[in-house]
């Protein structure tokens, strides 16, 4: 269920602490496929941008309006420009007080993470609170996404929609 990865990054990882990635791209999970990898980490870990930037949205300027407004509480969404492309740095579930247009420097210390709230299980009639565990949610998307991130109905719409799988993007071996 769990993969640990190595603690050899061609170049740089979200995070410099704790390796254990909960959940893939495109892994089925809560009647969706998932659009990044979590990463498990304690509460308050440091968060760090992959590559130069400017922040396009935090959590405060989105008018949520999805079913998953109690377990998406806290983004920060991060237009990048890494090997001389543009890509756009999904980090979910952490606290940040940068603001849009706020430009990150690669490597520079983005936000923390922070208790992600429970979702509804949407599968059972009494509609189950699942708690989850405390990690970042990282995608890399081509496209700048405010609607479409977290979870889309089919693997399909995880690749039409322009999802990258971070691990393969950011050249890690294991």
């Amino acid at each position: 269920m769990y993969s640990i990865l190595p603690i050899l990054f061609a170049i740089l990882w979200p995070v410099k602490s704790h390796d254990l990635i909960a959940q893939n791209l495109g892994t089925n999970n809560f009647g969706g496929y998932h659009t990044g990898i979590d990463i498990l980490l304690p509460l308050n870990t440091p968060v760090f941008a992959i590559c130069d930037g400017t922040v396009v949205l935090n959590h405060t300027d989105y008018n949520y309006d999805s079913g998953f407004e109690n377990y998406w509480n806290s983004f920060l969404i991060v237009e990048h420009k890494c090997n001389n492309e543009k890509i756009y740095g999904y980090y979910g579930h952490i606290s940040s007080s940068f603001q849009k247009l706020d430009r990150v420097k690669s490597g520079s210390l983005i936000g923390y993470v922070i208790m992600a709230k429970s979702i509804k299980d949407k599968v059972t009639p009494e509609g189950i609170d699942r708690p989850s565990n405390t990690h970042l949610h990282f995608g890399l998307n081509k496209s700048f996404l405010t609607n479409q991130w977290g979870y889309v109905p089919s693997l399909a719409g995880v690749y039409k929609l322009g999802w990258i799988n971070p691990i393969t993007y950011l050249n890690i071996s294991d």
